[in-house]
């Protein structure tokens, strides 16, 4: 019997790419007039090599996504001048975060979460920083978990464990549903959960991994997968 069916968020219910792409260009274009040196300084190439100099100086923020953002903003304006950098760095990330929950969410996302919910709890188990609030559907939500919180990342086999301990069910009341091979699909089996993979794009399933229990291409086809590995 299936009580918890869990959502990986990004490319799952949404895509990322365009919505990083797009809360980046909003945040350069406040710096532009709030901070242009910055802007004349680092664009998005610039803004990915500080990540990677802010990761590797500072190991214990890797799973903290927004820590990572506001650090290498701050570190940016800092090698620019500015005085202030923390307090603009703040400013600058809000821009940035409100950006990257301005999301679009897939065909049939809302409608599948809300059926879903009248039957199962659902839980959001995520490796990224969205805030389900500002995205507009937390109510949809029983729970939620980001690796910020827990500081691991899936698949790491404490990130589900720590879904287990929340509902009080044992994994195999658990279904996940998620993009990723390894971190979604490889991360919940490994603790025994059924899993669901959405599959977009039709991607080749990776050669030698066990298999999900069931593919989808898209949202539509998530209440039938769910009522199938339930045995309805």
């Amino acid at each position: 019997m299936i009580n918890v069916i869990t959502f990986d968020l990004d490319d799952t219910l949404w895509a990322i790419a365009p919505v990083i792409e797009k809360a980046n260009q909003r945040m350069l274009e406040w710096m532009n007039d709030h901070t242009p040196k910055f802007s004349q300084v680092y664009d998005h190439h610039g803004i990915n090599q500080l990540r990677d100099e802010v990761i590797a100086d500072n190991p214990h923020l890797q799973h903290d996504l927004s820590q990572i953002r506001v650090t290498l903003i701050r570190l940016g304006l800092s090698r620019c001048g500015y005085d202030t950098a923390d307090a603009l760095a703040q400013q600058a990330f809000d821009v940035y975060f409100a950006g990257r929950n301005d999301v679009e969410l897939f065909a049939g996302a809302q409608t599948q979460l809300s059926s879903l919910k009248q039957n199962y709890q659902i839980g959001a188990l995520t490796n990224g920083n969205a805030d389900l609030a500002q995205v507009g559907i937390d109510h949809l939500f029983d729970f939620y978990f980001n690796s910020a919180q827990l500081g691991v990342s899936k698949p790491h086999p404490d990130f589900f464990a720590r879904a287990l301990t929340h509902t009080g069910f044992t994994a195999e009341a658990f279904i996940h549903i998620g993009d990723h091979p390894e971190h979604d699909i490889a991360g919940a089996q490994a603790c025994g959960m059924r899993t669901i993979w959405m599959n977009p794009e039709d991607r080749p399933w990776p050669v030698g991994q066990p298999r999900a229990c069931d593919e989808i291409q898209h949202l539509d086809q998530l209440g039938a997968a769910v009522d199938n590995i339930n045995g309805h």
